[in-house]
Formats: structure tokens, sequence, C-alpha cells
């Protein structure tokens, strides 16, 4: 029988690792003994580099740290792994500071702001440090977005991108950390949709009464459905346009296990209807279940009739990486308009058709309507000729 992905034995040693760090339970062994007495030796290199490419690294070297003695990878890894870690922990302390000032700062301008991802999910780990940094994201509404942007310019913070009223956020950076500036909290793909998630959303944020403190500065958070939800419609829609890694399935594992008593399952699942989310949802349940050891009783709408389909998923993770970053497909931008045009559609064809198998009707919409507008713009360039 071929080996897939799944059952190679780098993936078995990395996903042991990362449950063990998750759950903070002893490391089954058993693939790193099974490589000894095949392999004679532990490939620690093959799985640095998986874990990097899944954005797990801390995860993951922090549980290698913990092996006995036989399997303890060599001196000289655990001293980059110990270095690894601390700069780690630096950059949150970092993200942390950046979170409270930027809170601190928009308020006293008149801009109440609520944390999304990032921070906040770092929260529901073991340990805030076990998750490997990211960005900022601040929702600040639509009332409040352009006045938001022009006082980020008073503060001086560095913007990294054009400033558009429609646009979904804004990006600028503090002392060097990315924040981005939510307008809307997301956009689904079809209409109807997309307006009661907005309509939603907008009322679980702003009605929300979660609160926590982060460098002494009141940190508001949305309510627990709304973080589930969204979580997952965060990775799913960078699933589909660009590929995702194993930390933001793990972002999602850990928010059901921190709210799975605070969650209504009749309400989720009608939420997931209404946004056209539930069979994705059911799709990645098997993930979070069999491979990240979530408790099926914490784990909504979980069924094992998916497994095949989950099994096609984290194969897609496992090759693609996070952002899509280690697909075979990705090259560097070819120079001229046409040359470009032509790579454009190929990367889409290469990160579209794939997964139409998956959830074929969403596929098709997606790839549609990127395709039309691609082509609106060839014609512009073409009538400008």
């Amino acid at each position: 029988m071929k080996e897939t992905i799944i059952s190679t034995s780098t993936t078995q040693q990395l996903l042991s690792l990362v449950r063990a760090s998750l759950w903070q339970t002893p490391i089954d062994t058993r693939p790193f003994t099974d490589a000894l007495t095949t392999d004679s030796y532990i490939n620690w290199d093959a799985i640095t580099t998986m874990a990097l490419q899944q954005t797990v690294a801390v995860l993951a070297i922090t549980s290698a740290l913990t092996l006995p003695p036989p399997l303890l990878p060599p001196k000289e890894w655990q001293y980059k792994a110990y270095s690894f870690i601390e700069r780690n922990r630096r950059t949150h302390l970092l993200l942390d500071s950046c979170v409270a000032e930027a809170t601190h700062l928009l308020k006293e301008a008149n801009i109440p702001t609520v944390l999304l991802k990032g921070q906040a999910y770092a929260r529901t780990y073991p340990t805030s440090t076990l998750r490997q940094c990211g960005d900022i994201d601040l929702y600040i509404g639509e009332a409040n977005y352009r006045k938001a942007y022009e006082a980020t310019k008073k503060f001086g913070w560095q913007s990294t991108e054009e400033f558009i009223p429609k646009s979904k956020h804004y990006g600028c950076s503090l002392k060097g950390i990315r924040i981005e500036l939510h307008r809307l909290a997301g956009i689904l793909p079809t209409p109807r949709a997309n307006q009661k998630f907005r309509e939603w959303s907008t009322t679980q944020i702003l009605n929300s009464q979660r609160k926590i403190k982060i460098d002494k500065e009141e940190i508001i958070l949305p309510t627990p459905i709304f973080d589930v939800i969204f979580v997952f419609l965060h990775l799913y829609h960078h699933f589909i346009n660009g590929g995702i890694g194993l930390r933001q399935v793990c972002d999602w594992v850990m928010l059901l296990h921190t709210h799975s008593r605070s969650i209504d399952h009749d309400e989720l699942e009608a939420r997931l209807k209404e946004f056209q989310l539930l069979k994705p949802w059911q799709a990645f349940t098997p993930i979070a279940v069999q491979y990240l050891a979530l408790p099926e009783y914490e784990c909504p709408l979980y069924s094992p009739k998916y497994n095949k389909k989950s099994e096609k998923i984290l194969s897609f993770i496992l090759k693609e990486g996070n952002f899509g970053r280690c697909r075979a497909s990705v090259k560097p931008c070819p120079k001229g308009y046409w040359h470009r045009k032509t790579n454009a559609f190929r990367q889409l064809n290469n990160k579209m058709l794939p997964h139409l198998s998956i959830d074929p009707w969403r596929i098709l919409n997606t790839y549609t309507r990127t395709l039309c507008n691609g082509l609106k713009g060839i014609c512009v360039h073409i009538l400008r000729l």
C-alpha cells in the first residue's frame, strides 16, 4: 500500500509531539522507537522543517525536550530549540505590550476595540507561549473605521498598506508588529450568507461582556460562540484560498476545549447552516478528534463518517504548509503583464481544483468569482492599450 503523508514517520512524530504539548500529557513514543527500529535514527531535521512549515514549532520542540534520553534530539538541536522558545516568549511579551498600548491609545481617542484571534487565542493554550506568534487583529467596526485610520497617523504608527474605506481591514505596524484594524470581522462568499454573518457578528462582538487584562489594560473579547465560528471561518477561508498550517487547527481545537461548556450546540449548528459552513465544519472534526485528541464530547457535530474526507484535508494541510508556502507550484512571480496573468491562472488552478471533492459548491463559487475578477482586470488592461 502506498504510504501517505499522514502515515509517514515524520508526520506521526510531529503529531505525537503536538498532542503532548496541547494536553500536557506524556508523549506517545511509539513513532520514535519505531523509527529507531526501522531506520536506526530519528530525522530531527525533517521534524523541525515540518513543524516550522506548520507553525507549531514551539509545541513540537517543547515536547521533544522531554523525551526519554535514548530518544532525545542531539545537543546542538536542543540548544537551538531553547533559543527558539526564548525568542517566541519575548515576542509574546512584545505582542502583549502592543495590544495593551494600541487598545489604550484608541480608547483615549474614543474608539473602542475588541481583540480578535492572536493573543486572545494564545490564552486558551496550557501556556500562552506554546502558541507561535502571529500579528494583532483589533475589531474597530464600520462607524469608527476612518476615525481609527486617522488616529493611527497621529500616533505615528507605520502604514503597511493603502487605506481603502470599503476594505475588510487596514494594516499598520507598532514597534515592528503588524496590526490589522478590522472594519468587518470576515467576508463570506455568497451575498445572503455574508449579510447574515455581518449582522450576527456585529451583535456578538459589540455586545460581548468578556474581558481579560493584558499588561493591566482591560481588553474586550468576543463571545465564545463567535470565537469558535470565527476561528473556523478564518482557517477555512485560508485553507481554500492559500493554505493553512496546523497552528490554525490547533487554535480551533483549543477554543472548542476552552468553551466546551459555554457553547449551545443547537445554536452553533443553526449558525453554521446559516453561514454555509456546516459541511466543512463536519469534514474537519475528525482531524480535531482523531489526530489532535480533542475529546468527542467537546467537538460539536463530530461524526466519523467524515474520516476519509478529513484525511484528505489533513494531507493537503501537511503538504502545503501555512499559507501554501510549501506548495511545489509556488514560484517567483515572473516579469511582464501576460506572464504574470498566466502564472496567476496556473496558481489559481493549483490552489482550487485539488479541493474540489472536499467542498464542490464553494470551490466552484470562489474559483468562478476569482476568474471573473481576473478577466475584468485583463479587459481594463486591453482598453488602456
